[in-house]
This record gives structure tokens, sequence and C-alpha cells, in this order.
């Protein structure tokens, strides 16, 4: 009986799991609201506490906002994001665009806010993307620097087999 129950458990635990997993266009739609949010506000992200999805498109964030907390609902449109508290005394619309890296890019600045950095929520990068990326770094560098490691790795070896025969020509005298 105890096993399946730990059976049954199991299954239900990874059920659960898979049926709460996001998709990446949904993280980033979330990223992007999240954020958008926060810029009309003029303050961080950190400052919001995610509650939940309202049908596909709208999600649902929590923070302090006169004098009490309130939850706001953020519809992502077709390059729009609009912003609306819960009893409707908070409104704004955000534009938005998707980038050819399938970036979601964020260029709003209210005049009131002192932060002016662009917004870019991103898919996380796949470990071919990851490979692909460091080895174009590596052919950007100039031949002199790649040279200068090659040398400082060359000598390095070097020294430690030098250190290694000095080692083991004490220990045969003893």
């Amino acid at each position: 009986m105890r096993r399946l129950t730990f059976i049954v458990l199991v299954f239900v635990c990874t059920f659960a799991t898979s049926a709460y997993a996001r998709s990446m266009e949904e993280e980033r739609f979330m990223c992007l609201a999240l954020n958008a949010l926060a810029r009309t506000q003029c303050k961080t992200p950190l400052d919001y506490s995610y509650i939940g999805k309202q049908r596909a498109d709208i999600y649902i964030f929590n923070s302090f906002y006169g004098a009490k907390y309130t939850d706001f609902y953020c519809k992502i449109g077709q390059g729009e994001i609009q912003i609306m508290s819960k009893n409707k005394l908070f409104r704004r619309s955000v534009p938005y665009y998707i980038d050819d890296k399938e970036c979601g890019v964020i260029e709003y600045f209210p005049a009131s806010c002192t932060n002016k950095h662009v917004i870019r929520c991103c898919f996380p990068k796949s470990e071919k993307e990851l490979k692909a990326d460091k080895e174009a770094e590596f052919w950007e560098r100039p031949i002199p620097d790649l040279l200068k490691e090659d040398q400082k790795e060359a000598l390095e070896k070097l020294h430690e087999s030098q250190n290694k025969t000095v080692k083991s020509s004490e220990t045969m005298q003893e």
C-alpha cells in the first residue's frame, strides 16, 4: 500500500511541475510586462510580486501603490503592453518590439524617472549558442594577445615540468 501511495505521489508531483512549467515565449512576455510596469512607476522589478495569469496574455503583479498594496494587470498586445491597476486609478500603455535576435525591447523613458536604459528581455541561450559566442569572441581578439596567452601557458607548463624533475631528483638522493 505504501508503494502504491508513493508511486501516485511521485506521478502527481511530476505532472504538477510539468503543468506549471512556462514556455520561453511566456517567460519573455512576463519579463516585458514586469519591466514595463516597473518603468512606468520608476521602481525596480524586485518591488513587484508575481500573482498569476488571467487568460493567456494578462499577467497580474502586486506592489505597494497609493498607501496600500494594489494588483496590476499587464496585458501583452501586438507591440504594446497595457497596464492597469485593479481599481483603474493607474493606466499606462508602453510600446515594445521584438528585435532581430528575438529579444523583446522596451524603449520607454518617463520624464519623472532617472533610469534611462533600454530594457531587453531575451530567450536564454542554448549550449550550442554559448559555444558559438565563445568561438566568435576568440576569433575577434587580436593575434598578439593570443600569442601572449600561448607563451604564458607554455612557460607555466615548462616551470611545472622543471619543478617535477627537481622534486623527483631530491627524493632519489634521500
